[in-house]
C-alpha cells in the first residue's frame, strides 16, 4: 500500500506546520486494515494494483476510511495553506465547507467543484515552495503542485488511465494566494478538478454502475464509474441521473447509449424516502413518445438501485415530468415503477449446454443431471464448438479452421485459417481469434452466400480509449450476455491480459464488398496483467463476472479465477487436475472439459468438481 503524500488530517506540530509522518503512518495502517476486508484492483496503465476501497457495485455496506478535513491553522505559510486545501477539497463531507474556509471569498464562490479529479501515483501530487511573482509585494504569492498522473476521473465518474506506461506528468497547476489580514488565502483555484493521491482516492471513492441501453433497445448495459461516498444523498442520486441524461463519454460510448432525448433536463434534487426515489425531469423528455420515457425510467431505476456506501437504499422510482406523474404502462396509474419491464440487464443465464462426443455428435443437456439429446452429427477432429445465445446457430473449429451454420444443419467452411477462440453476440454474428488478430463474421450463411463479400471476414480493430492500438495478440475472445461488452485474452511479450471492451463502428475500409465499416473495440481501463497466472480461456458469468482458465498448469491444474469487469476482487476457484477447458452460466453449473473426454460439474464455485459422464468441449450458448 502506497504511503500518502500529505496528510489526510493536517494537525499542528510545535512549529505551526501541519503535522505529516504521524496521521500518514496511522492512514496506512487503517488503510492496510480495510484492504484485509475488501480491495478492488484499481486500473493503471501497468500491471494491476490492488488498493483499499469500500466495496463494488450491490456489494455488502462495510466500514471504511473517512477523509476528515481541518481547517487553515494560524500562521500557516502559503506551502502549508495550498497541502491542507489539497486534503481537506478531498473530503465531500458537508459540501466541502472546510475546503473553502482555504480560500477568498470570490474563489470560494467561483469554486465548483466535481467528481473530476487527476489521481496522482506515487508521493504525488506534490507541493511546491512559495515564491513571490513581484519580489516588492509580499502579500501576493504562487505555489505550483506537479507530479505524476496515474489516472484521471471525469465529471461523470469515469477512469481513464495515461496510455503507454499508464503514467505521466501532469501539468504543473499554480495557486495564488493573497493575505487576508495576517493570513494566507488561495485567490486562484482550479474551477472543479481535484489533486488527489492515489490513497484518498481509495478512501473516498466507491464503484457504481451507471445502466445505459445496447443498440438494439432491449438490455441494459453497466458503465462503472467512481463516486464519492461523502456526498450527500441528494448530490450523489442527482449526479447520477446527470450522467444518464448524457450520452457516455468514455469507453462504452461507441457501444451503448442513452436513452434519455436530448435536451433533457434535471429539475430539482432527487430525492429518496423509504426506499422510494423521486425524480423530476423537463426539457426535451416532455414531448418524448412511448418507450421512451418507459426506458429512461429503467435506466434510472437500475442505477440508483444498486446500494452505496452510506446511502439510503433505492427499490423504486417515481418518475415526474415538469412536476405532473408519470405512469408506467402496465401499472394501474400507479406511479411508482420497482421492475425495468421495458429494458432487462442480461445474464446469459441457461439451463443447456452443448458438448461433443467422440463420434463427431453434437449433444444437449438440461443442467449435469438432466438426460443427453443428440442435436446433430458433424463429424469427428472437432475441438470446440459455440452456439449462438437463440440456440439457433453452430460454429465449429476444426484444425483451424472455422465452419458455421445452423444448429442441425450443414457446418459451412468460412474465410481464414488458425481460429484459436470463437463466441456469437446476440445478433448471430460470431467473433473469432486467428494469428492473433479479432474478425466478425455474420452467421446467417449459407451454403450459396457463403464467398458473397458481404459475408466475408469483417476486421476487428482493437484500441485504447485514446485510439492508441494496443500491443500483442488477442488470443481468446467471450462476448458478453448484453452483445455490447467483450471479454479479451490478450498475449504479449510479459504474458496474458485479461481486458475488456465495448464493441462499436469502426472506420471504413476498402474490401470486396467495396466500402465497409469496420468494427471497433474500445477497451475499458479495468483490466488483469497475469503475473503468476497467464489466461488461455475467458467465460461470462453473470453480467458483471467472468471466469478464466488459467495456461499455466500447476500441480492441482489450471487456475481457474472469477473476475469482475468493474476491478472488483478476484476469487481463486478450486480446480482439478484434468480441467481443460470450463464453460459458465449465471445461475447454472460449471461445466469443465477434462483429459480422456471426460465432464465435470460443479454446482456452484465451490470447486467441488464431480464427473457427469463423457463428452468433450462443452459451451453454453454464447
Amino acid at each position: 500500500m502506497p504511503r500518502p503524500a500529505r496528510p489526510v488530517k493536517p494537525g499542528r506540530a510545535a512549529t505551526g506546520v501541519p503535522s505529516r509522518h504521524p496521521v500518514a503512518l496511522v492512514l496506512t495502517a487503517l488503510a492496510l486494515v480495510v484492504c484485509v476486508a475488501g480491495c478492488v484492483s484499481m486500473p493503471t496503465g501497468g500491471p494491476v494494483f490492488s488498493y483499499a476501497i469500500t466495496q463494488s457495485p450491490g456489494a455488502e455496506n462495510q466500514g471504511y476510511l473517512q477523509i476528515i478535513p481541518e481547517p487553515p491553522g494560524d500562521g500557516w505559510n502559503p506551502t502549508q495553506v495550498v497541502q491542507g486545501f489539497l486534503t481537506a477539497s478531498a473530503s465531500f463531507a458537508d459540501r466541502q465547507q472546510v475546503a473553502r474556509k482555504y480560500l477568498t471569498t470570490a474563489a470560494s464562490n467561483g469554486w465548483r467543484p466535481s467528481w473530476s479529479a487527476a489521481v496522482f501515483s506515487g508521493n504525488g501530487p506534490q507541493v511546491g515552495d512559495w515564491t513571490y511573482p513581484d519580489p516588492g509585494k509580499r502579500n501576493e504569492t504562487t505555489v505550483t503542485v506537479s507530479g505524476t498522473l496515474q489516472a484521471r476521473l471525469s465529471a461523470s465518474g469515469a477512469y481513464a488511465v495515461p496510455s503507454g506506461s499508464g503514467t505521466q506528468a501532469q501539468q504543473p497547476v499554480t495557486f495564488t494566494l493573497v493575505k487576508v489580514g495576517t493570513q494566507w488565502r488561495i485567490s486562484s483555484v482550479p474551477p472543479s478538478q481535484l489533486l488527489l493521491t492515489s490513497v484518498e482516492f481509495a478512501a473516498d471513492y466507491q464503484l457504481r454502475n451507471l445502466y445505459f441501453v445496447d443498440p438494439g433497445m432491449h438490455f441494459l448495459v453497466p458503465d462503472p464509474v467512481y463516486v464519492p461516498m461523502q456526498a450527500t444523498s441528494a448530490d450523489l442520486m442527482s449526479g447520477l441521473v446527470q450522467d444518464l441524461i448524457q450520452q457516455p463519454h468514455d469507453w462504452l460510448a461507441g457501444g451503448a447509449h442513452t436513452a434519455f432525448p436530448s435536451g433533457t433536463k434535471l429539475l430539482g434534487d432527487v430525492t429518496v424516502a423509504g426506499g422510494l426515489a423521486t425524480v423530476d425531469l423537463g426539457g426535451a423528455i416532455a414531448k418524448a413518445q412511448d418507450p421512451v420515457p418507459e426506458q429512461a425510467s429503467a435506466q434510472i431505476l437500475a442505477t440508483l438501485s444498486e446500494s452505496g456506501e452510506g446511502q439510503p437504499n433505492v427499490q423504486s422510482v417515481a418518475l415526474y415530468v415538469n412536476g405532473k406523474p408519470w405512469f408506467p404502462p402496465r401499472t394501474s396509474d400507479n406511479v411508482v415503477q420497482n421492475s425495468n419491464a421495458a429494458l432487462t440487464i442480461p445474464d446469459g443465464s441457461s439451463s443447456e449446454f452443448y458438448y461433443l462426443d467422440s463420434g463427431g455428435n453434437v449433444w444437449r443437456r438440461k443442467g449435469a443431471a438432466g438426460p443427453a439429446v443428440n442435436v446433430e452429427r458433424i463429424g469427428s477432429g472437432y475441438s470446440a464448438i459455440a452456439v449462438s445465445p437463440d440456440g439457433h446457430y453452430l460454429a465449429a473449429l476444426r484444425d483451424g479452421t472455422l465452419y458455421t451454420g445452423l444448429l442441425g444443419g450443414p457446418l459451412i467452411k468460412r474465410d481464414g485459417s488458425g481460429y484459436t477462440s470463437m463466441s456469437w453476440d446476440d445478433s448471430d454474428n460470431v467473433w473469432a481469434t486467428t494469428g492473433g488478430d479479432l474478425f466478425m463474421l455474420r452467421g446467417s450463411v449459407t451454403p450459396q452466400s457463403a464467398q458473397s463479400p458481404q459475408f466475408a471476414q469483417v476486421t476487428v480493430n482493437v484500441a485504447q480509449l485514446s485510439g492508441e492500438p494496443v500491443n500483442g495478440q488477442i488470443t481468446a475472445v467471450r462476448v458478453a450476455p448484453d452483445g455490447v461488452r467483450v471479454a479479451l485474452v490478450m498475449g504479449g511479450q510479459s504474458g496474458t491480459t485479461l481486458a475488456f471492451g465495448a464493441i462499436g463502428a469502426g472506420p471504413t475500409a476498402q474490401s470486396r464488398a467495396g466500402q465497409v465499416t469496420l468494427m471497433q473495440i474500445t477497451l475499458s481501463p479495468f483490466y488483469v496483467q497475469g503475473e503468476e497466472t497467464s489466461f488461455s480461456a475467458v467465460t461470462w458469468y453473470g453480467p458483471d463476472n467472468v471466469i478464466t482458465l488459467g495456461k499455466n498448469i500447476t500441480a492441482q491444474g489450471p487456475v481457474l479465477t472469477e473476475y469482475s469487469v468493474n476491478g472488483g476482487s478476484p476469487a481463486t476457484m478450486s480446480t482439478d487436475a484434468d480441467i481443460t477447458s470450463v464453460t459458465a452460466s449465471a445461475g447454472g453449473e460449471l461445466i469443465a472439459g477434462a483429459k480422456g473426454g471426460v465432464l465435470l460439474a460443479d454446482a456452484s464455485t465451490s470447486g467441488a468438481w464431480a464427473s457427469i459422464g463423457t463428452g468433450l468441449a462443452p459451451a453454453y450458448p454464447g
